[in-house]
């Protein structure tokens, strides 16, 4: 086999994998689009039934308040995933403003993404035994007696998504430091 067809052919796989990347990504948000949006949703509306119930008819419904908590974990965690996804997570980021090179800036921001990515592995870890304990024990809620494990793999779900996200990032930023754009004129 010649080597412009090995070439060729690592191309073709490599543009191939590429493609699968972008479907995944593609399927990905709209999952996190979606659950956002329902999570958000029934968050609010239990919020706005909580204030209703208590402050106009001074009841409380039993369980109301556990719904609400455990859907915001879902909330923050998808939320936390999704600024992973598109890069809008909080920074809190002034080495440009002492490192003027733009290879070295991207070096300092990638491993700031792989520390962020050690972080979410941990998260992944500890998770990952949470959940499964939780599904040894059988653990349900006080009130409503809903299997824990359904609000807490949000954690599991938003760590891998976010290990996941933040490694490419610094992986991206590790070939832009070594290979750098260059400028169009």
């Amino acid at each position: 086999m010649s080597t412009m067809t090995v070439a060729m052919k690592g191309t073709r796989q490599g543009s191939s994998l590429a493609a699968l990347i972008k479907r995944a990504d593609a399927v990905i948000e709209k999952s996190m689009k979606t659950i956002i949006i329902a999570i958000t949703a029934m968050a609010s509306v239990t919020m706005l039934l909580q204030v209703i119930t208590r402050y106009f008819f001074e009841i409380a419904i039993s369980g109301l308040d556990e719904i609400t908590g455990h859907t915001a974990v879902w909330m923050y965690l998808m939320g936390a995933a999704y600024g992973a996804f598109d890069r809008t997570q909080i920074k809190a980021e002034m080495i440009h403003l002492i490192i003027k090179n733009t290879r070295a800036v991207n070096l300092v921001r990638a491993l700031a993404s792989l520390i962020a990515t050690v972080v979410a592995g941990y998260m992944v870890a500890w998770s990952y035994g949470y959940v499964r304990w939780s599904i040894l024990k059988h653990e349900v809620t006080p009130t409503l007696q809903y299997p824990t494990v359904i609000f807490q793999s949000a954690i599991l779900v938003g760590g891998v998504l976010m290990a996941y996200y933040f490694s490419r990032e610094a992986i991206e930023l590790v070939r832009e430091a070594v290979h750098p754009a260059q400028p169009t004129t």
